[in-house]
């Protein structure tokens, strides 16, 4: 019983018309068709108190007049007409209360003028302001025009004197009956608003976690601030790239579905790693991964955390290859290849935004990769003399690398053995996080 109650009010209200509609028509819409349902009930409880016979005609051809006029303007709403629906709410209310005013009375139906005044400020749309503006004026003056007529000039009704004493139904009825459609309307409106601007801050939150996942936080703020964002140089940093041996393979024996999935499996942990580390992602190019340190801020570990992050990523891919190998099941080997050297990082472009950085450091960071090997971490020299106090390293001699002719490079084993805990070759121990402390300070 309870549900079709609430589904027969919610098809008077027209809930499923406004659901569609831009955030502010619709809550115009909601209160249009909260206030015309409250003016209904209002109309029909002005029957309840005793009317004088000489008035009863009058009064109930004024009611009648009026649920009728409601109704036009809740039939002018539901077709899509929400303006002209509002501007006849607003001018037949007007003639009611005028008529109830200059002809009955004792009768406080005046102090509907104020909400008269606040219900097209509330209901009427931004776009319409001059439309708002001016059907809030025409009670205001309504009111004034009262007030003087009465209370200055002396002025009577049309059917005889003010009573020097009321009765209560003849004052309350109008008075909470007003007083409670002024406090619904802006209860209504204030509920309305708390929903838009709760959406909007959800949105809001959203687009900033989206913007914050394509780019780095202060390059992000520096776009939103100033609109553009000017690269910038680097005098030293460390580039990674990352590698998947025999993908080509592999993805011919694999659905797209199966592809797309194993890709993020891997990738979604690499970014987990990225920031346990304090490093950038930057991209990902088909089944390469690429990661840099010291950028958009300048750091002096950003060679020591890409080679943490690596051992991490390596030990990760070496542990997917054993429970695949133990279930018979084709797995991927990983090659990284670490530089580290000056480089420009930042934003280029007005479209599609992307963070990336570009120098010769780059290029030799990629052949380090590859000119490695499957499941070994392949420095080169430049790299070594940053991490050779940390890390264990083994001299590979002077490589030669595709257009960058011969590369010393280095394989990284893992950690010194007195920067470890016992057993563990990537496991950092207390030592080292006191010279990895110092070394941030220097």
């Amino acid at each position: 019983m309870k549900t079709k109650i609430r589904s027969a009010l919610h098809w008077l209200l027209g809930r499923h018309i406004s659901a569609g509609l831009p955030e502010e028509e619709r809550r115009s819409f909601q209160l249009t068709a909260n206030t015309l349902l409250s003016l209904a009930i209002i109309v029909f409880l002005s029957w309840l108190p005793p009317v004088p016979e000489n008035l009863v005609g009058l009064l109930r051809a004024v009611n009648i007049a009026g649920l009728l006029e409601l109704t036009i303007s809740w039939v002018l709403l539901r077709r899509g007409y929400m303006l002209a629906a509002q501007i006849f709410l607003c001018f037949a209310t007007w003639i009611q209360l005028l008529t109830i005013i200059f002809t009955l009375p004792g009768q406080q139906a005046y102090m509907y003028l104020s909400v008269g005044m606040l219900l097209p400020l509330l209901v009427v749309v931004r776009k319409h302001k001059v439309v708002r503006i001016v059907l809030a004026l025409i009670p205001f003056c309504l009111l004034i025009a009262q007030q003087t007529y009465f209370k200055i000039l002396g002025g009577k009704a049309l059917y005889g004197e003010e009573p020097k004493v009321f009765r209560a139904d003849e004052v309350l009825v109008d008075v909470v009956g007003s007083q409670s459609l002024l406090l619904l309307l802006a209860y209504l409106f204030i509920r309305s608003r708390d929903e838009a601007e709760a959406k909007i801050q959800a949105e809001h939150k959203k687009s900033e976690q989206l913007l914050l996942n394509i780019l780095p936080e202060e390059i992000a703020q520096e776009l939103k601030e100033k609109g553009v964002s000017e690269p910038r140089l680097h005098r030293s940093a460390t580039v990674c790239f990352t590698d998947f041996k025999g993908f080509t393979q592999i993805a011919e024996t694999m659905s797209p579905t199966e592809l797309v999935a194993e890709l993020d499996r891997c990738f979604s942990y690499f970014d987990s790693v990225m920031e346990r580390h304090n490093l950038e992602k930057l991209k990902t190019i088909g089944d390469s991964y690429m990661f840099a340190g010291g950028v958009p801020e300048s750091n002096k570990t950003h060679a020591i955390d890409c080679v943490m992050a690596a051992l991490e990523i390596q030990a990760f891919m070496n542990q997917m290859k054993e429970i695949k190998a133990n279930q018979d099941l084709p797995y991927w080997e990983l090659r990284l290849g670490i530089h580290s050297g000056n480089l420009v990082a930042g934003v280029i472009g007005e479209k599609k935004f992307a963070y990336d950085v570009w120098s010769d450091t780059v290029n030799t960071a990629s052949r380090c990769e590859s000119s490695g090997i499957p499941g070994r971490i392949n420095i080169s020299g430049a790299t070594y003399e940053l991490v050779k106090d940390f890390f264990d390293c083994e001299y590979r001699g002077a490589v030669p690398a595709k257009n960058k002719g011969k590369i010393e490079m280095y394989f990284v084993n893992g950690l010194l053995a007195d920067l470890r805990r016992a057993g563990e070759e990537r496991i950092p121990n207390e030592e080292f996080r006191r010279r990895y402390e110092g070394l941030k300070g220097m």
